[in-house]
């Protein structure tokens, strides 16, 4: 893979993420939160039934899958609740609290910007949950997906701390399994729903599982051995910006002026956060 395909193939990646807030809150029309995930995965599990068992990556795999778990459930409580373009934008605060996450947890300095980038952050968050009607904006969806930003910066800088442990495919796939077991001991109860669930949320189900997980973590794996991280981290920025125009596209959801403009701040706290301006050199006397 070339780095221009490989960057040609971050942007698609960044485009499935997109479409998934619109898949997602479309299919809990007819499917509970639960039966979602505990399908999604269970069929991203099986798909990476092929990979080799890895006795290294056991420990770490069950830690990521606890926290990739908690993100997805959070977000898609959260979709639930709030509309899919407001869910897009929080989420993408994860950017911003991935470098204070490892602050604490793992005694990494905090860049500078960071703190810029967390002040922007809040500024946005506030126009995007008020939005034009004021604290009548605010909905508990808006803080089950904050959680979820909470979720994936500390799922980030775990993944940071144990990718050296065992080999990639195997934590990737690995992790599936505590992930399909969670769902399902919380979709449990509600099985009997799934025999009134239509087909088209079961294709809905299968894009989410097979695309939008599965194939997308393979095409990420190869894309960024020939991407440098500081420009991968600005194609995801475009993520919740597809998403936002998904929403609106295919839902009919507006976000009003307040919450474009605090789409805005968010996508710029998130810039501010990834992107490293070199040092000035002063030219030699």
């Amino acid at each position: 893979m070339t780095p221009t395909t490989g960057l040609l193939t971050l942007i698609g990646i960044t485009l499935v993420w997109g479409t998934s807030f619109v898949v997602v809150k479309n299919a809990l029309d007819t499917i509970p939160v639960s039966l979602l995930l505990a399908l999604r995965f269970s069929i991203a599990a099986a798909l990476f039934a092929f990979v080799r068992f890895d006795r290294r990556a056991v420990v770490p795999a069950l830690g990521l899958g606890v926290l990739a778990f908690v993100g997805f459930a959070t977000q898609t409580i959260g979709l639930s609740l709030t509309t899919a373009s407001k869910a897009a934008f929080i989420t993408g605060l994860s950017v911003i609290l991935t470098p204070l996450v490892a602050a604490v947890w793992v005694r990494r300095p905090i860049p500078p910007r960071a703190y810029a980038a967390a002040a922007l952050a809040v500024v946005g968050l506030a126009f995007l949950t008020l939005g034009d009607a004021g604290w009548a904006g605010v909905n508990r969806g808006d803080a089950w997906v904050l959680l979820t930003a909470l979720a994936y910066a500390l799922y980030i800088v775990y993944l940071g701390e144990v990718a050296g442990t065992a080999r990639a495919f195997a934590l990737a796939g690995t992790q599936h399994l505590p992930m399909m077991l969670l769902a399902w001991a919380w979709a449990w109860p509600e099985r009997g729903a799934l025999v009134d669930v239509p087909l088209a949320t079961y294709a809905a189900i299968a894009y989410l599982a097979v695309v939008a997980t599965a194939i997308v973590s393979v095409l990420q794996t190869y894309a960024q051995r020939v991407v440098s991280a500081p420009l991968t981290a600005l194609v995801f920025v475009l993520e919740p910006v597809f998403a936002a125009l998904f929403a609106a596209w295919l839902l009919g959801e507006r976000l009003g002026a307040a919450g474009w403009a605090g789409g805005a701040v968010v996508v710029l706290a998130m810039l501010v956060s990834e992107v490293r301006f070199p040092a000035r050199r002063l030219p030699r006397r």
